[in-house]
């Protein structure tokens, strides 16, 4: 048990290096899990709608099932950078809607005076801003997320071993 920081630190730090250099990983693997669940989604929709009987057999449900599992194949064939992209688009889009909403949030609670408006309109500005330079360099934004990842692991590493150190000597 005293050497578990001193493995889970060596793990943290190699894994922190790995991802240093290959920054994009993390994102990748984000989109793997996320195609994964597409993937499977799709499957369990198909069977859900085999097993129905004829009266709550809906052919939209088939045809989005289907499209779920093709989707889901195609992600799980994509290239780790296409994943990437995928993800950092989509979390682009999220942004952006969502940076949106809070305006128009934002917007109404000034007419009505309600004292954090500003802020709220703010932190959709920011959100705006974000999503619009995710969609412009999704690969630039999927290396930064990744290098941070890299240096929260090395840190992580670090520190267990330090504390590894100061336990045991």
């Amino acid at each position: 048990m005293k050497w578990f920081p001193l493995v889970g630190g060596i793990i943290a730090l190699l894994a922190g290096f790995y991802l240093f250099i290959n920054p994009v990983t993390v994102v990748a693997t984000l989109g793997w899990f996320i195609a994964l669940f597409i993937f499977i989604y799709g499957i369990s929709n198909l069977v859900r709608y085999l097993q129905a009987d004829s009266y709550h057999r809906s052919p939209w449900y088939l045809v989005q099932s289907i499209l779920a599992v093709i989707f889901g194949i195609i992600l799980l064939s994509s290239s780790a950078m296409s994943l990437s992209n995928t993800v950092m688009t989509i979390l682009a889009y999220w942004l952006l809607v969502s940076g949106i909403l809070r305006l128009l949030g934002g917007f109404q609670m000034q007419k009505i005076n309600f004292p954090g408006a500003k802020s709220y309109k703010r932190s959709a500005y920011i959100a705006l801003i974000l999503g619009i330079i995710l969609l412009i360099q999704p690969t630039l934004s999927a290396a930064i997320i990744g290098r941070f990842v890299a240096f929260i692991l090395i840190a992580i590493g670090a520190s267990a071993i330090y504390t590894f150190t100061r336990i045991n000597y």
